[in-house]
């Protein structure tokens, strides 16, 4: 009785925790995406388990004579741990690449992000703030500021980079503007292209994003043909989790299925 009540203390602290975590962009920005749905939707079993705890093992138990209950046991339990295999270790991935890779380098690929109007999006706002520290921590490099116009923005995200780092000091002739792309692969495609035209000269570029975003966003890079090093803005811990989560799924279907 006592390791029964342990289990479900634990499980309910567990999904505190978890809602803890997810929770920051529903209040900050009302933000709900896909990863925070997979929160708390994990918050949630473990709630219910919890609360239905003798039920559910009874149900179980029971399921378990028969021999097809002992089946659908079986393929449910391997589905679930072939989806936290894959999911652990894509987050693991997804880890590795939060860190900024100080390594020199001349050109940097800044990714875009959401425009509030003619101003950048909290997100945008951390990529530009990591842009400016690696143009000052390389004071040879350019940098390419690729985005293009989405619903509600006024001006392409490229042009706010551009607006926001030339307003923090950086000279606009190390700042090229790729302003066409609508999507990751399309932001490496295209820079690509703005490079030859411009004669730069190199296949080995910085990319430039959100830390969560970072590992695919080098992924598709080097399907691009880019030799790729890694300068990440850091997300506050109350944000991470969710967009982290979301880009488990990303990273499968656009990393692992080229989807």
């Amino acid at each position: 009785m006592k390791i029964r009540n342990i289990l479900r203390a634990v499980m309910v602290a567990v999904s505190f925790v978890i809602i803890l975590l997810y929770i920051g962009p529903v209040i900050t920005v009302g933000e709900v995406n896909i990863g925070t749905l997979t929160g708390f939707g994990i918050a949630f079993i473990l709630i219910i388990y919890s609360a239905l705890f003798d039920k559910i093992n009874s149900f179980i138990k029971n399921l378990h004579i028969k021999k097809s209950g002992r089946i659908l046991i079986r393929a449910v339990s391997v589905v679930l741990c072939f989806c936290i295999a894959v999911g652990g270790t894509t987050f693991g991935l997804i880890l590795s690449k939060c860190d900024r890779d100080n390594a020199p380098n001349d050109v940097g690929v800044v990714l875009g992000c959401q425009v509030n109007g003619e101003n950048p999006g909290h997100f945008l706002r951390i990529r530009i703030n990591a842009a400016y520290d690696f143009l000052n921590e390389n004071e040879n490099a350019i940098a390419i500021l690729s985005g293009g116009q989405g619903n509600g923005e006024s001006i392409t995200e490229a042009q706010c980079m551009k607006n926001s780092l030339v307003e923090m000091g950086i000279d606009s002739s190390r700042l090229y503007i790729e302003d066409k792309s609508t999507s990751t692969r399309e932001n490496f495609k295209n820079s690509m292209d703005l490079m030859r035209r411009c004669n730069i000269n190199t296949n080995r570029i910085t990319v430039i994003t959100n830390d969560f975003h970072e590992y695919r966003a080098s992924k598709l890079a080097e399907k691009c043909g880019f030799e790729c090093t890694c300068y990440s803005g850091k997300t506050p811990w109350n944000g991470f989790m969710p967009f982290a989560t979301r880009e488990i799924y990303a990273v499968i279907a656009q990393v692992y299925f080229g989807g």
